[in-house]
């Protein structure tokens, strides 16, 4: 017996239309709740980066605070550091500014002869400058003086003989530093030589017949200092000039 399906044929097609639209409806929901859970997902994985690196701004501003505080606090070592570091470079630069006269006099006395003795020593560092204790009167050499600016020994004194004068001249040379040594004059008092001019009273107060002088002698040229004679850096100025006598 064949079987007859007693449902009508409108029935039977709107029962697999519904059908489809029904499975199609579930698939457009399932889709939308993946979409809405990948949002919800980007959003709280956004808002936690946001948040997290919002805690290393809040942690490194506190740091760089605390860093501040503690620069700022340390700030007095820091000038005190640099002024200490100034004033060492201020007393390097004078120390080897200055003119080591001790050294030049030291010297001196080792290649002045014995037959010759000086009655003006001067020590300036440059022509023109003040000289304590030269007693305000002329000194020995002061025409000379002012060819070059360096400091200088301006030297007046006795001898036995025009050789000595010489001789004295060239040892001079020997004193180290010594770029130049000039004779101003040399006299003889008391007695006719040739070449020599003669004074009846005595030169400078050498002994009849002995030879005077007057002569400069030039060191290497000092740095930093000025037509005064003082070397000055920064607001220390140092005074550079000396004058000293030698015993007849």
């Amino acid at each position: 017996m064949r079987a007859v399906n007693l449902i009508p044929q409108d029935a039977r097609r709107g029962g697999r239309g519904s059908g489809a639209r029904a499975a199609g409806s579930v698939y457009v929901l399932l889709g939308a709740l993946a979409i809405a859970v990948a949002l919800v997902t980007v959003y709280v994985l956004t808002t936690n980066r946001i948040s997290s690196q919002k805690a290393q701004v809040a942690s490194l501003q506190a740091e760089a605070t605390q860093a501040q505080a503690q620069a700022a606090g340390l700030q007095p070592y820091v000038e005190f550091a640099q002024l200490a570091q100034a004033r060492s470079q201020t007393i390097r630069a004078i120390a080897s500014s200055r003119f080591d006269w001790h050294a030049a006099l030291a010297d001196l006395a080792r290649v002045v002869p014995a037959n010759t003795s000086l009655q003006s020593l001067v020590g300036t560092v440059v022509p023109g400058a003040a000289v304590n204790g030269a007693g305000g009167g002329a000194t020995s050499g002061a025409s000379l003086r002012g060819d070059i600016n360096a400091p200088a020994f301006q030297l007046s004194g006795c001898s036995d003989s025009q050789d000595d004068v010489a001789r004295l001249i060239s040892r001079l040379r020997l004193i180290d530093g010594v770029t130049r040594v000039s004779l101003e004059d040399s006299q003889v008092s008391g007695s006719s030589q040739s070449g020599a001019s003669v004074s009846s009273s005595g030169a400078g107060g050498c002994p009849a017949g002995s030879p005077s002088f007057d002569l400069v002698v030039f060191f290497q040229p000092l740095a930093n200092a000025g037509a005064d004679g003082v070397t000055s850096l920064g607001a220390e100025p140092v005074s550079t000039s000396t004058s000293t006598g030698a015993p007849q």
